[in-house]
C-alpha cells in the first residue's frame, strides 16, 4: 500500500484561485506559500465528524431502570458538503493510561443498537441502518458494525450535525462508552428502563437523566464511580464528498484532547491543541479533520502491537470494502510519544520513531508521508502554576539541555519522518526558554463582587465574574491578599451587563474577597496537561502555514 504516501506536485503560489470547494486563495497570498491545488475524489469515504472518540477507559454497569441508553451527540462536517455517510460502531474498548492503547476494556456482551440517527442541522432525523436493519449488535470485544445513512440532500460544508444512538443491555452486564456529554453544546444521555421510555425522552428533548449526566462529577475524569458517565456512540463518522485537502492520520495521546473533558469544548466539539489547530478555517491552508487513532494515556511503543490492532484492522477493512482500496487518510501526524518518556534519549526518541518508521512503514510502504511533532515538557510549580518563575522543570523534561532537548533534536533529525513541526516555540513562556505559561499571562479582570456569603462555612458553586471569561476555563483569583485559590467554570449564565453567573466545579467554602484579581490557568494541576488557556494561546501562536508539511512533494 506505498500508495498511500499520495504525491502531489509542489507548493505553489496562486492568487484567486479555487482549492476547494470551499476556500479560495486570496490574493493577498499572491506571491507566498500556498497548497497545491486539492484534486477531489468525491466517492471516497474520508473522516466527516470532528469530536470523535474511541469507547474505553473503564467499564459500566447496566443497572435496574437505566439499562436503555440513549446519547445525543453532536459533531462538526468538514469544510465541503457531504451527503453519503458510514459510520462505524464498535464492541471494543481501549485502554486509557497504562498500556493504552491497548485494546481491552470490553464489555461482558455485546453492545446491542436498537436504532440510531443522524440529526440534520434543520432537526430532521433520517435512520441509520445496518445493513438494512434498524439494528445491529457489535460482538464484545471484536466486533465492528457499519451503519450507512444517505441524506436527501447534500450537508452543507461547515455543519453540525448529530448523532442519536439508543442501546441496550442486560442488567447486571457491563457497557463501553466513549464521549463525555458536553452540555453547552445541546448534547443529552438518557437511560430508562424499556425501549418504550427511552424513546419518549429522546423525542420529547428532555433533560439528560440525572444519574447518566449528574452535576457531580460533570466535567471529571476518573474511574467508573467518580467519573463523569461515558455514553456509547459512533466509533467514527465517515462520508463521501471529500474535496482532495490533507487527511492526517493521527498517532495521538491525551495531548489532544485533555484535560479538556467537556465544558470548554469549541462549537465544533473541538477539544486541545491540535484537534483545535488542525480545525482552523485558515483562508489559504483550509481545515482538516483528523482520524484520531490514539486516547489519554497512549504510548508509541504499545501502539500497533498485538493487542492493539482492532482499530488499524478496521480502517484497512473500510478502505478494503468501501474505498475500492484507498484508504481513509493521506498521511501521517505522529503527535505521540510523551507517555514513553525515559530517562535514556535514546530509548525515549527510538519508541517513538519506531512506531513510524517500522510499524506504520511495515504496514502502509516506506513512501508513506509521515509529519513528526516534538514533545513539550512537564512541569512541577511552587505557587499552583501563577508564575512564570513558580514552574520548575526536571532535567529529564528540559525543554534546553535536558532528556527531552535531545529526544526533539533527534525527532527534528530523523529521516523516520519527511517533515516536523516543532511546536515548542508556540508553547513556550516568552520570558524564559525552558518553562511553559503561566496563569500571570492570562489576567482576565476581577470577581465581580464576591461569592457565597463570606462565612467561611457554606459552600458555595455559582462566581460572577466578566462575562468575556470562556465557560470551561480553570481560573485562579486572588480569594485574599496574595492567596490564590482556583475553580473551574462549567456553566454560564450571561446576565447582559457585562457579567455572567458562572456554575463551578469544585464547590467549596472559601472566603473570597470582593473584586479579587482573576487570571486563566494554563495549566491542570497535574502540570502534565494545559488547559483552556495554554491550550488557546498554543493554537493561535503555532502557524497555520506548518500545514504545508502535509503535502509531499513530486
Amino acid at each position: 500500500m506505498a500508495q498511500l504516501a499520495n504525491r502531489r506536485p509542489p507548493l505553489v503560489s496562486y492568487s484567486d484561485r479555487p482549492i476547494s470547494r470551499g476556500i479560495v486563495t486570496p490574493t493577498a497570498a499572491f506571491g507566498k506559500e500556498a497548497p497545491p491545488p486539492w484534486v477531489p475524489d468525491p466517492n471516497r469515504y474520508m473522516p466527516a465528524a470532528t469530536r470523535t472518540h474511541w469507547s474505553g477507559g473503564f467499564t459500566q454497569t447496566y443497572v435496574t431502570g437505566l439499562n436503555y441508553q440513549c446519547s445525543k451527540l453532536y459533531f462538526g462536517s468538514p469544510d465541503y458538503p457531504t451527503n453519503d455517510f458510514l459510520i462505524p460502531f464498535v464492541g471494543f474498548g481501549l485502554t486509557e493510561g497504562s498500556l493504552a492503547p491497548q485494546e481491552t476494556i470490553n464489555p461482558n456482551a455485546d453492545m446491542l443498537i436498537d436504532e440510531a440517527f443522524f440529526i440534520h442541522p434543520n432537526g430532521a432525523e433520517y435512520p441509520i441502518l445496518f445493513a438494512g436493519s434498524a439494528a445491529a449488535a457489535a460482538t464484545a470485544a471484536t466486533g465492528i458494525v457499519y451503519g450507512q445513512v444517505t441524506l436527501p440532500a447534500e450537508l452543507p460544508g461547515w455543519s453540525i450535525f448529530g448523532i442519536r444512538t439508543v442501546y441496550h443491555g442486560t442488567v447486571g452486564n457491563t457497557y463501553i462508552g466513549g464521549y463525555r456529554c458536553q452540555r453547552h453544546r445541546g448534547e443529552k444521555y438518557w437511560a430508562a428502563g424499556d425501549l418504550a421510555s427511552v424513546r419518549a425522552l429522546a423525542a420529547e428533548n428532555a433533560p439528560s437523566t440525572p444519574d447518566r449526566d449528574p452535576d457531580l462529577f460533570y466535567n471529571t475524569v476518573g474511574n467508573a464511580s467518580n467519573s463523569q458517565p461515558l455514553a456509547y456512540g459512533p466509533a467514527l463518522v465517515l462520508a463521501k464528498g471529500w474535496d482532495g485537502r490533507p487527511v492526517p492520520l493521527l498517532l495521538a495521546d491525551s495531548l489532544i484532547e485533555r484535560q479538556e473533558i467537556a465544558a470548554s469544548a469549541d462549537v465544533r466539539g473541538n477539544m486541545g491543541i491540535w484537534r483545535r489547530w488542525l480545525d482552523q478555517r485558515d483562508p489559504v491552508w483550509g481545515s482538516y479533520i483528523p482520524l484520531v487513532m490514539g486516547v489519554p494515556g497512549a504510548h508509541s511503543e504499545t501502539e500497533l502491537a498485538a493487542s492493539a490492532m482492532l482499530r488499524w484492522n478496521m480502517i484497512d477493512a473500510i478502505a478494503a470494502t468501501y474505498n475500492g482500496g484507498k484508504p481513509i487518510w493521506t498521511f501521517v501526524l505522529d503527535q505521540s510519544g510523551r507517555n514513553d518518556f525515559n530517562a535514556t534519549a535514546g530509548t525515549w526518541s527510538g519508541r517513538k520513531t519506531a512506531l513510524v518508521g517500522t510499524r506504520v512503514k511495515g504496514r502502509y510502504g516506506a513512501g508513506t508521508w509521515c509529519v513528526g511533532i516534538t514533545l513539550m515538557p512537564t512541569y512541577t510549580s511552587s505557587d499552583a502554576g501563577r508564575t512564570v518563575a513558580g514552574l520548575s522543570v526536571a532535567a529529564q523534561w528540559n525543554p534546553v539541555s535536558g532528556v527531552l532537548a535531545t529526544v526533539n533534536n533527534t525527532i527534528k533529525a530523523s529521516a523516520t519522518y519527511n517533515k516536523v513541526i516543532d511546536m515548542l516555540p508556540a508553547f513556550l513562556s516568552d520570558t524564559d526558554p525552558t518553562k511553559g505559561p503561566a496563569a500571570e499571562m492570562f489576567p482576565l479582570g476581577n470577581v465581580i463582587g464576591h461569592p457565597g456569603n463570606q462565612d467561611g462555612v457554606t459552600n458555595w458553586d455559582t462566581i460572577k465574574l466578566p462575562a468575556s471569561v470562556p465557560l470551561g476555563a480553570r481560573v485562579m483569583f486572588e480569594y485574599q491578599p496574595a492567596i490564590y485559590t482556583s475553580r473551574t467554570l462549567i456553566g454560564k449564565t450571561d446576565n447582559g451587563d457585562g457579567t455572567a453567573d458562572f456554575k463551578v466545579q469544585e464547590v467549596f467554602a472559601t472566603n473570597v474577597q470582593d473584586n479579587a484579581a482573576l487570571f486563566g490557568h494554563a495549566w491542570n494541576g497535574d502540570f502534565v496537561h494545559p488547559v483552556l488557556h495554554g491550550i488557546l494561546r498554543t493554537v493561535s501562536r503555532l502557524p497555520q502555514a506548518e500545514k504545508a508539511k502535509f503535502y509531499p512533494l513530486a
